[in-house]
C-alpha cells in the first residue's frame, strides 16, 4: 500500500469514527460566519476530545477548498496547527472575539487568546461563503475558513 493511500484510509477512519460518535460539527449553510468561528475556536480549545486531535480534524473540515489546496492533506494541516506559530489556538484560552465584519461573501473576525504567561495573542479569522463550483456541490452556501493568521500586535 502506498503512503498516500495509507494516509487517506487513516483520514477516512478518523472521519467515520468521529461521525459515529456524533462528535464533530460540520459545515452547514445555516451556520453564520460568527457561528463557524466560534465552532472552530471551541473545538480547538478541546482538541483532544473525544479522541486525540479530534478538534483539529473538525477544523480541517471547515477549511475551504482554497485553504486545503494551499496547505495540503490533513497530516500537513495537523503539523501546521501544532507548530509554534499556531499552537496558541490549541493551548491558549480564548479571551475575546473582536467585531465581526461581513462584506458580501467574505467575513473576518479577530480572536484573542491568553497564553500561559498572561500575554494576549490575536488571530484574524477570514471566511468566505462557498459556491457549488468551489466545493463541487458538497458545501454550497457554507461559510468556510480561508485563513487564520497571527496578528502583528500582542498585549
Amino acid at each position: 500500500m502506498s503512503p498516500a493511500l495509507g494516509r487517506a484510509i487513516t483520514a477516512i477512519g478518523w472521519w467515520c469514527l468521529l461521525a459515529s460518535l456524533g462528535a464533530e460539527p460540520r459545515p452547514n449553510p445555516i451556520l453564520t460566519p460568527q457561528q463557524v468561528i466560534h465552532t472552530v475556536v471551541e473545538v480547538l480549545q478541546h482538541s483532544n476530545s473525544p479522541i486525540p486531535n479530534a478538534g483539529i480534524f473538525t477544523v480541517y473540515q471547515f477549511a475551504s477548498p482554497k485553504t486545503r489546496g494551499s496547505i495540503g492533506p490533513y497530516g500537513r494541516f495537523l503539523r501546521l496547527v501544532k507548530s509554534p506559530t499556531f499552537s496558541t489556538l490549541v493551548t491558549g484560552n480564548v479571551t475575546d472575539y473582536g467585531p465581526l465584519s461581513i462584506a458580501g461573501d467574505l467575513a473576518q473576525q479577530a480572536v484573542s487568546f491568553r497564553v500561559k504567561h498572561g500575554e494576549l495573542v490575536w488571530f484574524q479569522f477570514i471566511l468566505s461563503r462557498q459556491t457549488s463550483e468551489q466545493t463541487q456541490g458538497r458545501c454550497s452556501g457554507c461559510w468556510m475558513v480561508d485563513e487564520v493568521t497571527p496578528m502583528d500586535f500582542k498585549q
